[in-house]
């Protein structure tokens, strides 16, 4: 029970993180254009993006340091976890040098050479790039430190971190708007310095409250192996996830230029918020399902994996079905200037992104159970499938929506062999029953809700009040279907207890 309980904590604070980034992050995205341009807007996708391939690496090999460090505090053993964070500093200041001299080389040729820059814009592209490489040699050496953050579940001081990061950001968009100097330039600075002022106050306080957050120059050869089989596969995956979408941005910048960039940059930003809200519940689990595996606690394990499928599509289906529904009224209150192609990019995301959530956790379980190679040459598969099919529909001069729809192809082919990896290690039985109550079962009720949300919108037409009206109707919708149908029956009965002794006012039993 107490585990339920810091779990549902640290769901909340996530759920509070994301919801308000959200909101302020799409209203951001109005500022931004209206502050940079449309062209500008693009430009910083597209020359923050030639590192985005290597400084995205970060996210993998923070993944495999988080692994081992939550899986030593699972067994219990202190000395051992601050071995686990001196050994993953020294690979990581390894890393961040080695990326350093891939982006002043390979990184500073793509720019120059292959890349569409509007003309007079070279200089504020080079500044983007250069800023890029600065933030990712002091960042890179961060990543132990949040390990152990989301280790010991800290999740309440990440979010009020993440909660001043964006309304900071906020801030500075006000501020750059106002200003005379280089747009562009000035917002990429004033981002690089909140960045590293983030960064010293997270480091500053691990090293306070974490007796194994501090760093000593010892290097254990033992964790090394195993580590570095893991980072190893991590930083394949990563590679692969980071050429994906750079090489997916660039290609479509050869063949259509930034205004294209700029539309993706608008669809991902909408269904990203929401994919992020659903993310929140793999963030809170994952702890946990690690330290169950350490413990050798398999059922438990297997009913977190589950449960966190389960939430995270339906929180999934809350919020991305109604914006689905009322998506081209919140592109006309949102943008002044809608880039071409946004609606119908960002409906495309919305939709295949559904696929996602589907076997997200299963793929992280079964990378907190330390088999993460095959989830990561999955990752190859997809991105060599996807970018052969869209390279190909661009050559032969197809509309751009069939090539931005075939970059999401691989979803399926990730899907089918997720699960199968999964069977492996935890049984037929266990998957196919997360296939039919956690995945199943949820796309049934979102395809229900969303033919509801339709009538309901065609009936009362595109209005604030229809806004309104469409979103309380998903949760109530969802709430009810959850309750009656998706959750397992003993999880059903107790959550209806606990609203009927929180809430006796509802009276859902009727007696």
């Amino acid at each position: 029970m107490a585990g339920n309980v810091r779990i549902a904590r640290n769901a909340i604070y996530l759920y509070a993180r994301m919801i308000v980034n959200m909101i302020v992050g799409i209203f951001s995205v109005r500022i931004m254009l209206e502050a940079l341009g449309v062209e500008d807007y693009g430009l910083q996708g597209v020359a923050g993006g030639v590192l985005g391939m290597f400084t995205l690496l970060i996210d993998g090999l923070g993944t495999s340091t988080s692994r081992f460090i939550t899986y030593e505090l699972g067994r219990g053993d202190p000395k051992r976890i601050n071995d686990t964070f001196c050994t993953a500093m020294l690979v990581f200041i390894g890393m961040a040098a080695t990326i350093v001299i891939l982006g002043e080389t390979v990184g500073l040729w793509m720019l120059t050479n292959k890349l569409n820059i509007p003309e007079g814009r070279e200089h504020a592209a080079m500044v983007v790039f250069q800023l890029s490489v600065l933030g990712a040699a002091i960042g890179i050496p961060q990543a132990p430190y949040s390990a152990i953050m989301i280790a010991h579940e800290k999740f309440n001081v990440s979010a009020y971190l993440s909660l001043f990061s964006t309304f900071a950001r906020l801030g500075i968009l006000y501020y750059v708007a106002q200003s005379s100097l280089d747009h562009l330039i000035l917002y990429q600075v004033m981002m690089f310095v909140l960045g590293i002022g983030t960064l010293l106050f997270s480091r500053i306080y691990c090293i306070r409250n974490f007796p194994e957050a501090k760093f000593r120059f010892h290097f254990d050869r033992q964790l090394f192996k195993p580590m570095l089989s893991f980072s190893a596969w991590e930083t394949f995956g990563a590679i692969n996830r980071t050429l994906k979408g750079t090489g997916y941005q660039m290609v479509l910048n050869i063949f259509h230029g930034v205004t294209l960039n700029a539309a993706i940059g608008i669809g991902s930003t909408v269904s990203g918020a929401v994919t992020g809200l659903a993310f929140t519940v793999t963030s809170a689990f994952k702890p946990t399902i690690v330290k169950l595996f350490a413990s050798d606690n398999f059922d438990g394990m297997k009913e977190s994996i589950h449960n966190a499928t389960l939430i995270s599509m339906v929180l999934y289906g809350i919020f991305a079905i109604p914006l689905l529904v009322e998506l081209d009224f919140v592109m006309e209150l949102w943008l002044t200037e809608i880039p071409e192609l946004s609606r119908e990019l960002c409906a495309i995301q919305l939709v295949l992104n559904t696929i996602l959530m589907g076997y997200l956790v299963c793929a992280e379980s079964l990378k907190s159970m330390g088999r993460n190679q095959g989830v990561n040459i999955l990752q190859c598969c997809d991105s060599v499938l996807a970018m052969t099919a869209v390279t190909a529909i661009l050559l032969l001069g197809i509309n751009p929506l069939w090539a931005c729809t075939a970059y999401h192809i691989g979803l399926f082919t990730n899907f089918g062999f997720t699960m199968w990896l999964l069977s492996r290690r935890t049984g037929k039985r266990f998957v196919l029953h997360i296939l039919h109550r956690a995945v199943g079962r949820v796309l049934l009720a979102e395809l229900a809700v969303f033919i509801i949300l339709s009538m309901v919108h065609n009936l009362m037409g595109p209005s604030i009040l229809t806004l309104i009206v469409v979103c309380a109707l998903s949760i109530i919708l969802f709430g009810f279907i959850t309750l009656q149908w998706l959750l397992e029956p003993h999880h059903s009965a107790s959550l209806k207890l606990y609203l009927r002794t929180r809430i006796p006012a509802l009276n859902l039993s009727g007696r």
